[in-house]
């Protein structure tokens, strides 16, 4: 029993001045500044937390391609995320650790009788590869992502008309 992989994608950290950490990596690693933008909408990349269709797009990320692994640097907003819940339990740091598993099944199973917890509570959709925040914080002091690569058309299209509906219902009041 395992995750099914050792290859580890990306190495996330929350962080309260995305600005002022991404110039401190840059100026490290003698790179060029890597370009800052918002986490996409549900029109590229539908995402449920604990249950429910989100939109997180007062977030902003960076990314650090490094020769071995890439740094994913993000600033929650004001906006309720489950970056912004990670920063107040936690403080600044890494938030996860992203492996790329052939069976999320098995990784899910082995997560479950390794750290004793059960299931994601984020997931997101890209259209040929999903991610999971399973919290494991606990036992590994960091969560997991979990990424798997497959096709998300059904998925993505199932988010977008939930998150459609739920405005419709919002704006009748």
């Amino acid at each position: 029993m395992s995750l099914g992989t050792k290859k580890l994608v990306h190495i996330a950290f929350v962080v309260k001045d995305l600005d002022k950490v991404v110039d401190a990596w840059t100026e490290l690693l003698g790179i060029e500044r890597p370009r800052i933008w918002n986490i996409p909408g549900p029109d590229v990349a539908p995402v449920m937390t604990n249950g429910h269709p989100e939109i997180y797009t007062n977030c902003r990320i960076s990314v650090i391609q490094l020769d071995n692994v890439t740094l994913e640097l993000t600033q929650p907003g004001e906006e309720p995320s489950p970056w912004k819940t990670f920063l107040e339990k936690h403080g600044e740091g890494m938030m996860h650790m992203a492996f790329l598993t052939p069976d999320e099944e098995e990784a899910f199973r082995t997560i479950r009788e390794a750290c004793g917890v059960d299931g994601y509570y984020h997931i997101g959709y890209y259209p040929e590869q999903s991610y999971s925040f399973v919290d494991t914080f606990d036992s590994l002091k960091t969560e997991l992502n979990i990424k798997v690569d497959r096709d998300n058309s059904d998925a993505m299209e199932l988010i977008r008309d939930q998150i459609a509906i739920n405005q419709i219902r919002e704006r009748e009041g």
